[in-house]
């Protein structure tokens, strides 16, 4: 006999029912120990995979539905309904194209500027696991794709738009290569932005040299009329 289920018929909502449908995954003959050694997850945590009241962590669910033979991918959606905005943070994208779009504010399509490129690029950095600064120029160097701690910091926080070299880097460090499908996104977004700032710039300089070549205004001459005595 297996471990006894939990009683998940007092609960109700969205979690409830999410544990229930995982439950049913798990044959009565097979053990939570016995899964442990399937999955490398712990009784307690593969038990807190069903629990009514609280949504699993994803690297929880996907290890539970992989040793059942499911496709987390399939569940994916279900389970960002239930899970917190933490959990779907630590998460990151989610492996399937097609449910990236759920992510669109996230995405480079949507920046329009440079601090909407920062932000961007901050919540990319969280969905990939928010590595250190650090950590980044070293899978960067690694990639080939050299990118200094200092410039990371800059881009993200506003201060400078990045070179095509520098936005590699930083894309490199969080991970991603020309096969997702939003790295060639993120590049095109950071040449229109660069041509929006040059469009800007000559403008500036333009508007500066008119009020430079302006001709200051004379007043009018006064005519003195000498009264004779």
């Amino acid at each position: 006999m297996g471990r006894p289920r939990r009683e998940n018929a007092t609960h109700t909502g969205k979690i409830a029912r999410l544990a229930r449908q995982l439950a049913e995954l798990r044959p009565d003959d097979i053990k939570l120990k016995d899964l442990s050694k399937i999955t490398g997850l712990s009784p307690a945590t593969l038990s807190r995979a069903t629990d009514p009241a609280k949504c699993p962590s994803w690297k929880t669910m996907a290890e539970y539905l992989t040793a059942f033979g499911e496709d987390p991918n399939d569940w994916r959606p279900q389970w960002e309904m239930c899970a917190s905005e933490r959990q779907r943070r630590e998460a990151g994208v989610p492996d399937d194209p097609a449910q990236r779009a759920a992510y669109q504010p996230l995405m480079p399509k949507s920046v329009l500027n440079l601090q909407d490129c920062a932000i961007g690029l901050r919540d990319l950095r969280l969905w990939r696991g928010n590595p250190t600064y650090a950590a980044m120029a070293h899978r960067a160097a690694q990639a080939r794709r050299p990118v200094s701690t200092t410039t990371i910091s800059d881009v993200l926080n506003a201060k400078i738009l990045p070179t095509a070299n520098a936005l590699k880097g930083i894309l490199a460090g969080l991970r991603m290569t020309d096969s997702d499908p939003e790295y060639n996104d993120w590049l095109e977004a950071r040449l229109v932005l660069e041509a929006t700032e040059m469009r800007q710039k000559t403008a500036a300089k333009a508007l500066q040299h008119a009020n430079n070549r302006r001709v200051p205004r004379r007043r009018p001459m006064r005519t003195v009329v000498r009264r004779e005595d």
